[in-house]
């Protein structure tokens, strides 16, 4: 724990340099899970030949390695040197409802570098941003990244306790962020369409909570300019009053993950088993 939070002191530039390095024993040696990262991408650009998803795989790697290097830096990272490195470039389209005191959910994919996007939410959106997040088997790290998480005002909310969180806490102005693209447990609620041309099942909690508090609901696209460096886009998907037994909320949401991914194939979370659960 000493050792990751001083590793978090040195310059953002060493850190990438000290990925760069386990790049190739991961992906050379190792082969942390090269073959779910090969499978998902071949499941998801079938008309891509072998070559070019090898290529994109490895493009992965450097990527992810700079996801580790970047939420490393983020325990220590400063307001402004974060504020400089992602742009969140139509925050009007957001200050409407602040205006009015009304939260908002924030539905993002795992595309990178989210953590830094929703850092950065905070001190950029006319409200903090609370993440929603699945605690940590590691009780120490869980603390660190909870600590990481509220450090420049959100206030994270554990997934199980969802709903009681939000009804606590429902004077407080804030936005919900909420990573959609999870794969949901067995027992859980779920929605089964196609994406990236495989049934998928998406848990239907963005939803639920939408409905259940009449937030309106933005995709937060984040796109990398070069290494270190992003913008963030806030796209309404949609508002209230919602239909009952309506996804439109959910496939507009897909919609919008599958053109990132598709714009940045490389800067998905391939090593996640995302289509681990099977359709009937």
């Amino acid at each position: 724990m000493i050792f990751v939070k001083l590793l978090s002191r040195l310059p953002t530039g060493m850190l990438y340099f000290i990925v760069d390095i386990l790049f190739v024993l991961v992906y050379y040696g190792i082969g942390y899970r090269k073959k779910v990262v090969i499978k998902n991408l071949t499941n998801s650009f079938p008309d891509k030949s072998p070559e070019e998803i090898k290529r994109i795989a490895k493009a992965f790697y450097n990527r992810f390695g700079e996801y580790l290097a970047e939420t490393i830096k983020s325990i220590s990272i400063s307001e402004k040197e974060i504020k400089n490195r992602v742009k969140f470039i139509n925050v009007p389209v957001v200050e409407e409802y602040a205006a009015k005191g009304q939260s908002i959910i924030l539905a993002g994919s795992h595309q990178f570098n989210w953590e830094w996007a929703l850092l950065t939410g905070c001190l950029v959106l006319p409200f903090p941003v609370d993440a929603v997040y699945k605690k940590l088997k590691n009780e120490k790290y869980d603390q660190l990244m909870l600590k990481t998480r509220a450090k420049f005002g959100g206030q994270p909310i554990e997934s199980k306790n969802i709903i009681r969180s939000l009804l606590k806490s429902k004077e407080r102005l804030k936005a919900v962020a909420i990573m959609a693209d999870q794969s949901p447990t067995g027992k859980s609620a779920k929605y089964w369409t196609t994406f990236m041309y495989q049934d998928t099942a998406f848990f239907t909690g963005p939803e639920q909570i939408a409905a259940a508090f009449d937030y309106p609901v933005f995709f937060y696209r984040m796109l990398r300019i070069k290494r270190g460096y992003y913008t963030v886009e806030l796209i309404k998907l949609t508002e209230p009053p919602y239909q009952k037994e309506s996804h439109n909320i959910l496939e507009s949401y897909i919609s919008q993950t599958e053109q990132l991914i598709n714009e940045d194939p490389a800067g998905y979370l391939w090593s996640h088993k995302r289509w681990k659960l099977k359709k009937a």
